[in-house]
């Protein structure tokens, strides 16, 4: 996956001169919450948590995650503990996806009402609140990148892709048509596929189907009548491997809007053998928002636990240390010749975490 574009430093920098504009730079150190959508841990390395706590650091603010898992319900209720705590802002990324929008923003609306009580700044980020909801409250702001602008970077990446690409093994069924689906709520995806399809309409960005001709081809959503033109991010893994062992050719493109979920989906690939090393036309090109992310540190994470007897010690000689790395390496040889698609991992030095 490549670098589509840089948003998290920008959105850290609003929100941290937000959180001292609305205290008058005497906030308490300790009082800063983030309520996230997700987990509320960095899986992956340039994730947005990441640059949330690097920009926290770098403004020595302390701060408490706190991981909603996709549950609407709980978050308004950790809105609320932290509003009741010593919580002096709030930072809010709204649960929405599989959740029915009047739902989302009745409970962005509870949470708005409950910090409003207890003159709590609040900061929405990285979701979609009513104007409404925000302007109700003299402290409550939201702050989120420009789709439109971030669809068509995306798209203009994807149609490059394709261009430079353009072969049976992205078009499997040679039909001129590239079917892909995606992963999230699907706002950025769909224009950055409409962004893609003008592209590829053009004379500049037709492909070569034979020694001298050239052809344009498009991109079209798979099964575009029914809901899985657009998959959910829970569980997408599994209906996405159930399709693929299905119809080997029915998904020829992936677009998410979120690295962790790409990082399981291409896990869910490899599974059923696609994205390995092991055949050229059994793989499925991801294409996600945000930093080209780093995943050994994601992977070596889930490799398991190493034995005792191979663990190093300080007091270890280097010829010590050099034997535990072979007899480590043979340990986790599946698992690192299961994950070198992702990531390389010929240079890794065992065990320091």
């Amino acid at each position: 996956m490549k670098r589509i574009i840089s948003l998290v430093l920008v959105l850290v920098s609003l929100l941290t001169l937000s959180v001292f504009c609305f205290t008058g730079c005497t906030i308490n150190k300790s009082e800063v919450s983030i309520l996230w959508s997700g987990e509320g841990e960095a899986k992956v390395p340039d994730s947005l948590i990441n640059s949330m706590e690097r920009a926290m650091y770098i403004e020595n603010i302390s701060y408490k995650h706190y991981g909603a898992n996709g549950d609407l319900k709980k978050q308004v209720e950790q809105a609320k503990a932290a509003i009741n705590g010593d919580c002096a802002v709030l930072l809010v990324e709204l649960v929405q996806d599989n959740v029915i929008e009047d739902d989302a923003q009745n409970a962005a609306k509870e949470i708005v009402d409950a910090a409003k009580a207890k003159n709590v700044p609040v900061i929405f980020f990285n979701c979609n609140v009513a104007d409404k909801v925000i302007e109700s409250y003299g402290k409550c702001v939201l702050v989120k990148a420009d789709d439109s602008t971030i669809a068509d970077v995306q798209g203009t990446l994807i149609a490059d892709y394709i261009k430079a690409n353009y072969g049976k093994e992205l078009d499997k069924n040679e039909d001129r048509k590239i079917t892909f689906a995606a992963f999230g709520t699907g706002l950025i995806s769909n224009k950055a596929i409409e962004k893609a399809n003008e592209l590829l309409a053009t004379k500049e960005y037709q492909v070569s189907v034979g020694f001298f001709k050239k052809e344009n081809v498009s991109i079209e959503f798979y099964d575009k009548e029914n809901a899985l033109k657009i998959l959910s991010p829970i569980g997408a893994g599994q209906i996405l491997s159930t399709i693929m062992e299905e119809d080997a050719n029915a998904i020829e493109l992936i677009v998410t809007e979120d690295d962790t979920v790409a990082f399981d989906l291409l896990l869910s690939l490899q599974k059923i053998d696609y994205n390995t090393d092991k055949l050229a036309t059994q793989f499925v090109p991801i294409v996600t928002v945000g930093n080209t992310v780093d995943y050994k540190e994601y992977v070596l994470a889930r490799r398991g636990v190493l034995p005792e007897e191979l663990i190093k010690k300080d007091d270890d000689s280097s010829f010590e240390i050099s034997d535990k790395n072979a007899k480590i390496k043979e340990h986790f040889k599946k698992y690192y010749e299961y994950n070198k698609f992702i990531c390389d991992l010929t240079a890794v030095d065992e065990y320091d975490d």
